[in-house]
């Protein structure tokens, strides 16, 4: 899904770059499984991307929705709660379009 932030502009490049990122379940899976829990904070470690794969998935007998950004981070939703994952370990970087910066970290 390519959804730039409101009031950017919109670029071909971009747009294409996005289209052309996608993961299979056994890749989101991995993501998932390559990914950390982010404190609060943690989050501004990673950049981000207007490009993302929303799914559904199910984890100890709940169903989440989720949210992979294509620059190292995941959310999962569920009603009021969301939980938000950040990936910065070297295998996950097939698995996204940009990774985050080790010295930000």
């Amino acid at each position: 899904m390519y959804q730039p932030a409101a009031g950017a502009r919109h670029t071909a490049s971009e747009a294409t770059m996005c289209k052309a990122w996608v993961l299979d379940q056994a890749q989101a899976e991995s993501f998932f499984r390559l990914s950390k829990p982010l404190r609060e904070g943690e989050r501004h470690d990673f950049d981000w991307l207007p490009c993302s794969i929303k799914g559904r998935l199910r984890e100890s007998g709940r169903e989440w929705a989720f949210e992979i950004n294509a620059a190292g981070t995941s959310a999962w939703i569920d009603g009021e709660e969301t939980r938000s994952f950040g990936c910065s370990q070297a295998q996950c970087e097939p698995l996204v379009i940009l990774m985050p910066d080790p010295a930000a970290q």
